[in-house]
This record gives C-alpha cells, structure tokens and sequence, in this order.
C-alpha cells in the first residue's frame, strides 16, 4: 500500500473498518504476499524502498542500513517480518516478548492530528510463536527484540532462545537488562511521561545497558548530554520526515517509526530515508554531453528518444500527407490511387491511425529523452528501470506481425537499430547518483500530489489495457463498429477487395497498440516511483507528452471527420484525467508547498 494509494483511498477504508480489524487484514495480506512466489518482488515493484547505501550508519555495535527503525506497533509476532524487510529501515522492532502472548484484541486510539496510535491493552506476542516466525524466514534487516517485563528467569529464558535472531534487545525495566545483557546489547525503553529520565538513563547504563529507548524526540538533547560517550540513543515519535532530523541533530542514533506509518503511509519510511540522504555531502555533478559520454547509460537512452521523437516527427508529416509511402503501396499490392478509389475514406481512416501513432512516438520520444537527461545521467536508478521495461516492452510488439501476417521491413530495420540503443542503454555503466530533493513535510501540496500521482498511476495502466486492446484487435478482428460506419462498409468487403489491404490496416493498428503499451509502461513507472518534491522536469516531460499525445489523437479524429462519440470518448477522457492530474501534482512536482529549508550545514 503506497503512500497514492494509503493516503487517498485505503487509510479511509481501513480506519472506517476499525483499527483492530485494519491491522491484522494488512499483517495477514503482508505474510500471505511474502510467502508466494513473487511477492517480495511485488513489494519492491511497488515502493521501491530500499535505503541508498550512503545512508548506512553504525549503531552500537549494530550496522544498519539507515538510521530509521520500524516499530513493531502493526507486527507484533513477527509474521510479516519479511514483506516489513523491504520497507527500507536499518532495525526492525518484534515484541513486546512474553512466555505467553496475551492474544488481546484492544481498542486502538487514532488521532490522525497529533498522530498518535494508542491501544487500550498492550499486545503481547508468545514466545514459541515469535521463535517460529523468526525461525523460518532470514530477514537481511536487523532484528531489535522487545522483551515484556517478567521475572529474572523468564527474561533470561526468552532472551536465550531469541539473541540468535537477535541485533539487540529493549526492556521496559531496569531490572530485566541484566539478564537480556548476557546475550545481546540492550536499550532501557524510557516512557516520555517518567521522572527524573535522565537519573533511569544513567542507572541503566551502569546496569550494562548500552543505551536508551525513548518514546519521543523531545528528551534526545538532554539525554545526549547526561549520558556517557557511545551510549546509544533511540527516540520515537516520528510522524514526517522532519521529525528524523530533529532526532539526529539533537544526538539521537537511530529514529523509530510506529504510528507515524499507520497515521503517515507505508512510505514514510522512504521519504525519511531520501530526506537524510538530500542532507549528505553532494557528489560531482552529471556529465556533460560530450563523447566520453557515449561510455555511460545515460547517453544511448537520450539517442533513443530523440531517435523515437524524430521517428515521430517523421510519422506525422507522412501521415498528414500522403498517408502511405512506395513501400506500402508494393507491399499492399495497391497504389495510393488505388486505394483511395477503393474507398474514398480508407486513406483518411489509415491517417487517423498514424497520426496517432506518431503522436505516441513523439510522446515517448520526449518522455526517454527527459528521463536519459534528467533521470539516468543524475543516477536515477528508477529512470533506469522505467525506459529499459518501456522499450523492451515495446519492441517485443513488434513480433505482433505473426498475428496480422504482415512483415513490414522498414518496421524491422528501425526496430533493429533503436534495440541496439536499448541494449546499450543496459550494459553500459550507470552514472553516479546524485542528491533528491529533501521532502521534509507532509503539507497541502503533498497531500494534492498523491491524488495526482494515483491519477497518472490509473492512467499509465489504462493506456497499457487500451494498448492490450488496441494490439488484440490488430491481430484478430482488425476493424471496431466505428471503424466500418465511418468508412461506409462492411469487414467482409474490405477483406475481398485486396489480399493484403486489411494487414496493411491491421499493421497500423498493432504498431499503435504496442506504442501505447510502451507509453503505459514508462507513465506508470515514472509516476510511481518518480514523483519527488522539485522533480519539476517530471512534470513538465509528463506536460508536453501527455498533451503532444492526446491532442494528436484528438484532432486527427475531427480532422478526418471520425468524430464517433464512443470511439472518441476515452480519448477526451484520458486527456481531461490528465491535465487534472498535472494540476494536482504541479506544486509538489515543482518544490512548492512549503517544505522546510535544507538542513543546516548541508
């Protein structure tokens, strides 16, 4: 469940379904999905999370993948440990521990204002049940065990049979370190609410514990002074991104994330991580366009999508002409003349289908272009991904001709050479990543970015389904109702007067399909895993593409005087959705909305 899709739709649902009941449907739905066979990879298709390696920091004596730890507010046993591994955090939180779990259904408090998560009752997880969750899986995060409070022998016992899984432990006690310290580190968990925190802090410390477990942030800077050097901090609380720094620069070590993720989205996690990386020395910056630069990936995509736009450009002048070229004309067995005597409106119902496919090859031009340059060549791995699945994608299409029988070799001939580019693209070396932008604050252009950014989503999948569609009709049935009513005939007709007419159309028709598909790919992928506060050049790609595409689509159909309303409707649809969505998101997408300033000595 991603930040556009909790935020806008999902969190409402599961609050109306009840708290309790929202809670375990989600741990159920997360250990159901990391158990099949790819669902750890839909995990990572969707969030895209893991920490940047320059977020990895040393924690005790604990290495951690960033300094952001998930509590275990939502997984108390464990079950859903490894779906909860690709949320990007450096420690995972299972407990509270006890010999025997309570099993208690309590009454969750949610204020979304403050957001705070409060239950009636404490869960308790089982201490046989959390040995077999963490028994069966190896979760590459590191574990934090919270043992309930007991007596010394029962603390010992569960510390025993867990310190294997275990990074360290918490205890709500002073009185139970001893014990869980024979095994692993242990934190004192501190409540915000406590007299005299800073006397409990340096008792534990020489009690053996080797740091503290606050509930908030607000004590991190007193805590800091009046402990010991090395003595680990951990402090909860954290609702955006901001709250993260505040803990760190106060002193803290690592910060912890429990009802911010209910209250939040399952991506705060993300935005935490990106925001602290915004804040690390920034690297040199991207290559120039020079020759040293057909070396890198970058370059080879750019050559793609100019290669793809000027392919476009092309496209529509012919279309907008004399429709069809020589080699049509050989192929078809038919001349332009001949053609255009067969049936006074084939020719400009074949314009209308070109037209629009070079309308989506103008759109995808500009989007690989934008991506290459602002995207790969800064190190984007996502933009990496987004253009290699698109053009692999697309060009697989290409081998739709089996369905239509119709080879087209000038098709093949383009299709060999920008494979190539593709090819490149993929084996040469990434550039090296640079800084985001920091999203510190989760304010009303954010919160209008999200449903802006479901939007393009939806869209992005609609156009692959419209592709799929468009692609099944090429290669089977050819011609739709509209098709025929506009051109005053029959399929039946059409596929009498000339052997290789209807796969000349049916060529056009697959050859759109499959642009739309590729189009739908690198929308979706870039929408969802792109969408970042100042990636202003995002926008403006997703601006010229989307409205170059559809108007294209648009006016050929009033051009041609096609205007059937079923036919034109998803169209006008699809372009209204978008430019809805490009209003939704322009703040965000641009920097605006009132993001906190870059963190001090940065």
């Amino acid at each position: 469940m991603p930040d556009w899709s909790y935020r806008t739709v999902l969190r409402p649902l599961m609050l109306r379904l009840g708290p309790e009941r929202s809670r375990r449907l989600a741990v159920a739905t997360l250990t159901r999905l990391s158990r099949l066979p790819f669902g750890l990879a839909a995990i990572d298709f969707l969030g895209h999370m893991r920490p940047d390696a320059r977020l990895r920091t040393q924690v005790g004596t604990v290495e951690m993948a960033s300094p952001l730890v998930l509590g275990a507010m939502i997984d108390t046993a464990g079950q859903a440990l490894p779906a909860f591994d690709r949320f990007g955090a450096g420690l995972i939180e299972v407990g509270p521990v006890a010999e025997r779990g309570n099993g208690v259904r309590p009454d969750w408090r949610v204020d979304l204002q403050t957001g705070s998560v409060i239950p009636t009752v404490a869960l308790t997880a089982g201490l046989d049940e959390v040995a077999e969750n963490l028994g069966r899986i190896s979760p590459h995060t590191a574990v934090c065990i919270r043992i309930a409070p007991s007596d010394p022998p029962t603390v010992r016992r569960i510390a025993e049979r867990l310190h294997e899984y275990a990074a360290m432990f918490s205890v709500d006690r002073a009185g139970d370190i001893a014990e869980a310290a024979k095994f692993r580190p242990v934190l004192l968990r501190i409540p915000s609410d406590a007299e005299r925190p800073e006397e409990l802090a340096a008792a534990a410390m020489r009690d053996g514990a080797a740091g503290i477990w606050l509930q908030s942030g607000a004590q991190v800077r007193s805590m800091r002074a009046a402990l010991p050097l090395g003595a680990v901090i951990v402090a909860g609380g954290v609702g955006e991104p901001e709250d993260v720094r505040r803990i760190l620069e106060a002193g803290g070590d690592a910060a912890v994330i429990d009802a911010g993720l209910i209250c939040s989205g399952p991506g705060l996690v993300k935005r935490c991580n990106e925001a602290l990386l915004s804040t690390k020395p920034a690297p040199p910056g991207p290559e120039p366009l020079t020759l040293d630069a057909a070396r890198r990936a970058w370059f080879w995509a750019l050559l793609l999508g100019v290669a793809m736009f000027l392919g476009g450009l092309m496209a529509i002048i012919i279309a907008s002409t004399r429709v069809v070229l020589p080699y049509d004309e050989s192929l078809a067995g038919l001349t332009r003349a001949q053609m255009a005597r067969l049936n006074p409106r084939l020719l400009l119902f074949m314009a209308h289908d070109r037209v629009s496919l070079a309308g989506a090859m103008l759109s995808l031009g500009i989007l690989y272009a934008a991506l290459a340059w602002s995207g790969i060549r800064r190190g984007l791995h996502w933009a990496h991904v987004a253009v290699i699945a698109s053009a692999t994608v697309g060009f697989l299409t290409f081998f739709l001709f089996l369905g239509f029988g119709y080879f087209d070799p000038f098709h093949a001939f383009v299709t060999a050479i920008l494979t190539q580019f593709t090819l490149l693209c993929l084996v040469m070396a990434p550039s090296p990543p640079q800084l985001p932008a920091g999203d510190w604050r989760e304010d009303a252009a954010w919160r209008r970015g999200q449903w802006g950014q479901l939007l393009f989503i939806t869209l992005g999948a609609g156009l692959c389904s419209a592709g799929l569609v468009m692609s099944f009709i090429g290669i089977t049935q050819v011609f739709v109702h509209t098709d025929l009513a506009f051109m005053r005939t029959t399929a039946a007709e059409l596929h009498r007067s000339f052997e290789h007419l209807v796969p000349l159309v049916a060529h056009d028709r697959a050859s759109l399909g499959g642009m739309l598909i590729a189009n739908g790919v690198v929308i979706w992928l870039s929408a969802q895993w792109g969408f970042r506060r100042g990636a202003r050049w995002l926008w403006i790609a997703l601006a010229w593409a989307g409205n170059i595409a559809f108007a294209s689509a648009v006016a050929v159909h009033f051009v041609v005087g096609y205007g059937a309303v079923l036919h034109l409707a998803p169209a006008i649809l699809g372009w209204s959705l978008w430019n809805v969505a490009l209003l939704l998101s322009k703040s965000w997408l641009e920097g605006g909305g009132g993001s906190s300033p870059p963190p001090r000595g940065k």
